[in-house]
């Protein structure tokens, strides 16, 4: 498996669990404004942070950069890896570092 596969199958599940958590809770999420309410602003505004819409967003993003870089490269960006195309390879290894604990992850990627 190539990082830009591992990266396009992690980028399929996140937005699986965003879609599916869209459907169960309605497409955006917010702060629960009840008073007297036991949670803390602090956890509602990052549970906000990661409403479904704003990570099928991120997915899109994150798959154009993958799609910006790989069009540099003649055989996948994989294949280059001095001067210019290094520093792409690295954006690369940048995104996967949040999947590191994936087990398809392998330690060749890691910074």
């Amino acid at each position: 498996m190539t990082l830009t596969e591992f990266l396009t199958a992690r980028f399929d599940e996140d937005e699986k669990a965003a879609r599916a958590a869209a459907r169960a809770a309605g497409y955006h999420w917010s702060p629960d404004p009840k008073p007297g309410r036991d949670g803390a602003p602090s956890i509602d505004r990052h549970q906000a942070r990661h409403d479904p819409a704003r990570v099928l967003a991120e997915c899109k993003a994150k798959r154009q950069i993958i799609g910006h870089l790989a069009a540099y490269g003649r055989e996948g960006i994989e294949d280059f890896r001095d001067g210019y195309a290094a520093g792409m390879w690295d954006a690369l290894r940048f995104l996967a570092q949040p999947y590191a604990e994936h087990p398809d992850y392998l330690p060749e990627w890691r910074l």
